[in-house]
Formats: C-alpha cells, structure tokens, sequence
C-alpha cells in the first residue's frame, strides 16, 4: 500500500520558515500503529491524517501525531491541514473559503481571508497558578527573576492545556530551554510552558514566545498555534491589551525559523472569542510505501 504525503510550512509565507508539518490526505486503511510510525520516520513536531467525516458538523476528521504520541488537537497542524484541503488536494467542493474538521476537542472552524487562514478555537478553560518561580524557572532553567510578577503562571486550554510564563525580558527568552527531567517530573496533564515577553524583536510585535516539550519528544517548537490560543485567553483575562486586540505573536526565532502567528482576542462579560491566523507555504510531497 501506498501513501501520498505532502510538505508545508506554516506560519509563513516562505518555504524553510515556520513550522514544518506533513499531511496524508488519505489516513484510509491505517492502523494507528502505521500512522505512529510514519509520524516517528518523518519526524517533524506533528503530522495529520486526513478521513471523510461521519458527523455533520465537521468537513473531515484529522488525527495528529507527534513522533511519540497521538495528539487531541494542535494549532499549526489544523491551520497546514486545511490549506492543504483548500489550495493543494482535490478534496472540497471547488473555491471553498471555510470549512470545518473534525478533532477530538471537536470541530474547528477554519476560514480563508486572502492569503490568512483563520482558525476559531475553543473558549478557554483556566486552571491553576503556580507561585513557586523557582521550581517554575526550573522548568526551562532559567531564574526566579526572569519570571515576571506582574503577571501569573497560569495553567490555560483551549484543547490542549498549557503552562503559560511570562518573562520579563528578551535576554532571557534567549537564555531559556526546556529542561526534560524537570518538565516530566513537575507537568502533569499539560503540554508543555509557553513563554511569552513584552519584548519583542520587531517594534510592531506585540508578544515574544517559544514553546519547550522535551518531555515529549519536542525540543522546541517553531510556532505553537495551539498554545497561543490559550495565551490570547491569558492576555483577555489579565486585560493586558484589552478587551478587544488583534496582534502579531512571533515565535521560533531563536530556532531560525521565525514564525508569525496572528492572533484576534474578544473578551463580552465571559464569552471568549479566540482566533489564531497565519499563512502557509508548500513545500514538497513524496510517498510512503506502507
């Protein structure tokens, strides 16, 4: 058996920046052991597969891997996904600028705005905050004062739980990593932290991020969609820039694979709206003997 499977980048407008992701567009006929191992060979941060919905409310149902684990839900790889539906397979119904797939978190809307493609995730779901900035700043070795206290450490979802930080400088996003042993002894039930800075490397930025997952097989990732969602949550609730914002968020430069992750926050009594956009870049597709 044969499997085609193409290459994107995303969170760019330019091939070898952003966050690599492969994507199946026929997952027909796998086990989830083949999709696991395939996801393990290719050996990118994730990759989907791609089936034909049984439930009305969504277009197609995707599955995304990581070279370890089968995920629930996961920004980028929803946002490539639907492109790839979009501009590259012969899968929707001509000229579509919406649709909708199918993830275990639920459906994910998905619209098209010239080149941006928009993602609707999730209200967001807050846990714990954590006060032990040193034990958090062990997390991706760094130290107690690197971490802001103007803003909490917040544990946020919107499909996949994450350990929001934010950091008071850039020099310090710089100096930070992800700390295995000390992510798999303290994190349960999260993904992974996100850092975020004020800081910025581009006046017309509004947030510096990086995202660490050692633990699970992600030394760094390039752009995080399904983190800066929470984060867009984060920002509303501690009113940061409003109640109402729209931003750029970049994240994987210290990686060399700058990402641009848009971000929209509306924030009406507790009803959140959550959109994260960015554009995506083709990069090549190959086939997988099965």
């Amino acid at each position: 058996m044969k499997k085609e499977c193409i290459f994107i980048d995303v969170f760019t407008d330019t091939a070898y920046a952003g966050n690599q992701l492969a994507v199946f567009p026929d997952g027909g006929g796998l086990t989830v052991d083949q999709m696991q191992r395939l996801a393990n060979e290719i050996n990118y941060s994730e990759t989907t597969f791609i089936f034909e919905s049984e439930r009305s409310e969504s277009d197609f149902d995707i599955r995304i891997f990581t070279p370890g684990s089968e995920l629930p839900f996961a920004g980028h790889p929803t946002l490539g996904t639907a492109f790839a539906i979009m501009e590259l397979f012969d899968l929707g119904k001509g000229g579509r600028d919406s649709l909708r797939l199918g993830t275990k978190v639920g459906a994910i809307l998905l619209q098209k705005q010239g080149r941006i493609l928009w993602m609707t995730q999730n209200q967001p779901e807050f846990f714990d905050q954590h006060t032990d900035t040193e034990r958090i700043a062990g997390l991706v070795d760094l130290s107690p004062d690197d971490i802001s206290s103007d803003l909490p450490v917040e544990e946020v979802s919107t499909g996949n739980r994450v350990l929001i930080i934010p950091v008071n400088t850039l020099d310090a996003m710089g100096r930070a990593k992800g700390n295995a042993t000390n992510l798999g002894r303290y994190l349960k039930d999260v993904a992974g932290p996100y850092l975020f800075s004020l800081e910025t490397t581009r006046a017309d930025t509004a947030v510096h991020t990086r995202f660490f997952a050692p633990h699970l097989g992600i030394m760094e990732d390039p752009a995080t969609g399904s983190a800066a969602g929470p984060l867009v949550g984060y920002l509303l609730k501690h009113n940061v820039f409003g109640a109402r914002f729209e931003g750029e968020n970049e994240q994987g430069v210290e990686m060399g694979r700058r990402s641009r992750i848009l971000m929209r926050g509306v924030l009406e009594g507790t009803e959140y709206t959550i959109q994260i956009g960015g554009e995506c870049a083709y990069v090549g597709r190959g086939e997988f003997e099965i």
